[in-house]
């Protein structure tokens, strides 16, 4: 095959992946009708369209759909070769990214095990809500609150979540939240606007419709937008937050925090928190042992979280 068409297959994949001409132009640094006249190279020289142009952008065909994962798998590992032979990454490195407020609330306080087992390790975090492309970003694993991956990754189910209202003891007994309580009138609630995508995530008016209470003040409140979790918000006893228990179990069992409706009104979400990594990508070692420690920790939190509930309902 031509370099012409490896470079079309490039401009496909790119196109495929990023959804539009422009954005795959932006990556491969060329301009959009490069990319468009490399895509229509390859289309007549395998005589079938890839492609259907529209005013809003570009649908990939049928024939585009079935090669578009083995496409984008199969760069990555040219990338990576290309990548290794370049620049040979030091055998004790290891790129992480995951969620900022699961990173500061679960996965550092854990952090010390794994060190002990490797104390040379070169750990590198990208702790932040920003939807990382394993595929083209020099990161060797993902750690995602989301629904399951696409074919090209790998991944394992880590655990999964609840939703539950939390506050500090002194804000407990200031306002008296109880279960035995079917209003939250006059109980001042945190309402963090745009918490996440996932559609059982409950918010007030919805964790208050499951568990009967009135309707009337779960719209009072304060609204915040662009808020990792509401847990700080709690802990500073600045109201009565809806949390997720992952986040939130670490300041529950240290007394920072309390379930002041008890943990029966917990509910879980769809969403669950996963380990990702690019399927077919060689893992070092220490990339092994890593994923094997966190598969383990996260066996470790469920059973302790599952003792944890049943002991205190």
């Amino acid at each position: 095959m031509r370099i012409t068409h490896l470079n079309g297959l490039r401009a496909l994949e790119a196109t495929l992946r990023t959804g539009s001409f422009r954005a795959a132009a932006n990556e491969l640094g060329v301009t959009p009708a490069a990319v468009g006249q490399q895509v229509r190279t390859l289309e007549n020289f395998f005589g079938r369209e890839l492609l259907i142009r529209t005013t809003t952008g570009v649908q990939a065909t049928v024939y585009a759909q079935r090669i578009e994962q083995k496409l984008t798998v199969s760069f990555s590992a040219i990338e990576e070769i290309i990548g290794q032979l370049k620049n040979p990454q030091p055998k004790n490195r290891l790129a992480l990214t995951l969620p900022s407020s699961f990173a500061e609330n679960w996965f550092t306080s854990r952090l010390s095990d794994f060190y002990q087992l490797n104390s040379e390790i070169d750990l590198r975090l990208d702790a932040s809500n920003r939807m990382v492309d394993l595929i083209t970003e020099d990161y060797d694993f993902a750690i995602r609150y989301g629904e399951p991956s696409a074919e090209i990754y790998d991944e394992v189910v880590l655990f999964g979540d609840f939703v539950l209202p939390v506050c500090t003891p002194e804000f407990a007994n200031q306002y008296r939240p109880s279960a035995k309580r079917k209003s939250l009138k006059g109980i001042p609630l945190i309402h963090l606007v745009e918490r996440t995508p996932d559609p059982e995530w409950a918010d007030w008016e919805k964790w208050g419709g499951i568990f009967g209470f009135k309707g009337d003040a779960l719209q009072d409140g304060i609204r915040l937008t662009e808020f990792n979790s509401g847990l700080q918000i709690a802990i500073r006893g600045q109201g009565l937050v809806l949390c997720g228990v992952v986040e939130a179990y670490n300041a529950i069992k240290e007394g920072f925090l309390v379930a002041p409706f008890g943990f029966d009104k917990i509910y879980p979400t769809s969403y669950k928190y996963r380990l990702v990594a690019v399927r077919g990508r060689d893992l070092s070692n220490l990339h092994r042992q890593f994923q094997n420690w966190i598969v383990s920790s996260a066996d470790e939190f469920r059973s302790e979280l599952n003792e944890f509930l049943s002991t205190t309902q």
